[in-house]
């Protein structure tokens, strides 16, 4: 606040100072015109009373007085003519700037995009800016990373709605697997599974599937005790099936029940057991170019196989559910893994080459795609401000700023008026021998 009001008080004090300059220039101009005017009246009334007598000296001096008058009042009207009507008379093409104040600021806003905001000089500029060490020096500082994700989580509710107009089983079925086949996926992905099993996210999912395998357990059960029936027939016979099959079923399947309903979700040796094969596994992804590449490719036929694509709409509306309560933690697996892309792009930024040539390429490429509808942005917000300013306002800032250059075009008109009155009546008088 504070300096915004020294910036104004700093303008006032440059209108003000402008303003004098200008008063006191227009008053030397108007000045010399008066006394132009005055030797010219003074040249014809002195002889005209006998004072003086008509002589060659007098002659050379009024004629340089009338031209010195008559060029001085012909800049004083144009100059005059820019702001007002000159003696208020409403002389046509007069009043130039208020009387066409939208004409001039369309013309004012085609030089600007034209001749200024040309796509030669903006692409200039732009190879000057080193727009990746930019934007990795930006994202170097911690607090800038909060307000990214901040900007970015708070933009996810408004997406998810977006893709809920029928365009979420087309991004479920089709992005995944072209981003799955992705060779710059394999870092970002050990990044993001590294980061979900440090902060235990993984045991959300270990959750998720044993009560999915325990749900279908149950619903299954009676499936299942007829596959293990016959498989104790096909063991024992069909006498051995028939004393005992039944029984061997249930107790298999009760002791598969007990075994699920043991595992406890925070001490389980089973949880740990996960927990340290995926590690393993992540380590292996990370190593192993070759393994990499086979996850990528079986995950992609997994997403591209036509039973997954007829469970999408469930998919989606798991995911959309999983993702809306995670970015109501403030711990949680989306926060962190934005957290890491964007120290990890800091980072691709500032070291890979191939990288920072297609963040400039793209940006500039973007920058000049839109420069034609810039151009015309420009033409036209210039055209509206200009329009609408008041037109007082507006003669009154132009004239304090160009008013002392004007000025000198009204003193230089007098004083060439009055030389070049000279030296033509002096070459007539050589020419022809005298002047009438």
């Amino acid at each position: 606040m504070q300096e915004k009001v020294e910036n104004t008080e700093k303008t006032s004090e440059s209108d003000h100072l402008a303003w004098v300059s200008f008063i006191r220039y227009r008053r030397i101009a108007t000045g010399l015109l008066m006394l132009m005017g005055i030797l010219t009246f003074l040249g014809y009334l002195l002889p005209y009373y006998g004072i003086i007598h008509d002589s060659f000296l007098l002659n050379v001096f009024r004629t340089g007085a009338q031209a010195g008058f008559i060029g001085g009042f012909a800049d004083w009207f144009a100059v005059t003519a820019l702001f007002r009507h000159p003696m208020g008379l409403p002389i046509p093409h007069t009043a130039i700037l208020p009387m066409q104040q939208k004409r001039l600021g369309k013309g004012l806003g085609y030089f600007i995009a034209r001749y200024v905001f040309t796509k030669d000089e903006v692409k200039d500029t732009l190879n000057k800016i080193d727009f990746p060490s930019l934007i990795a020096r930006y994202l170097s500082n911690p607090t800038n990373i909060d307000v990214c994700a901040k900007i970015i989580m708070n933009s996810v509710p408004n997406m998810l709605d977006r893709f809920e107009d029928g365009r979420a089983s087309t991004f479920v079925s089709r992005i995944f697997s072209r981003l799955l086949s992705g060779e710059s996926l394999s870092p970002l992905m050990v990044r993001s599974l590294r980061t979900m099993v440090d902060n235990e996210h993984h045991q959300e999912i270990v959750s998720f599937l044993l009560e999915v395998i325990k749900k279908n357990l149950k619903e299954k059960e009676d499936s299942l005790k007829e596959i293990i029936q016959d498989r104790v027939k096909e063991q024992g016979g069909r006498f051995l099936g028939w004393m005992i099959g039944g029984s061997v079923a249930s107790k298999v399947l009760l002791g598969i029940n007990k075994e699920m309903d043991r595992i406890d979700p925070q001490n389980s040796d089973l949880r740990h057991g996960i927990a340290e094969w995926i590690k393993k596994e992540i380590d292996k992804f990370e190593t192993n170019p070759e393994r990499s590449e086979k996850i990528s490719e079986a995950l992609k036929i997994f997403v591209d196989h036509e039973s997954v694509q007829d469970w999408r709409e469930d998919i989606w509306q798991k995911i959309r559910t999983l993702v809306e309560e995670d970015i109501e933690n403030d711990d949680g697996w989306m926060k962190n893994l934005i957290h890491d892309t964007l120290l990890y792009l800091a980072t691709q930024l500032r070291e890979d080459p191939s990288v920072r040539e297609k963040v400039t390429a793209t940006l500039q490429g973007a920058a000049l795609r839109s420069l034609p509808h810039t151009q015309q942005w420009l033409v036209d917000f210039t055209e509206n401000v200009v329009a609408g300013w008041d037109s007082k306002a507006l003669v009154s800032r132009l004239e304090t700023r160009i008013g002392k250059d004007l000025q000198f075009i009204r003193i230089n008109g007098s004083i060439v008026g009055f030389l070049v009155g000279i030296i033509i009546y002096l070459f007539i008088y050589v020419c022809f021998g005298s002047v009438t």
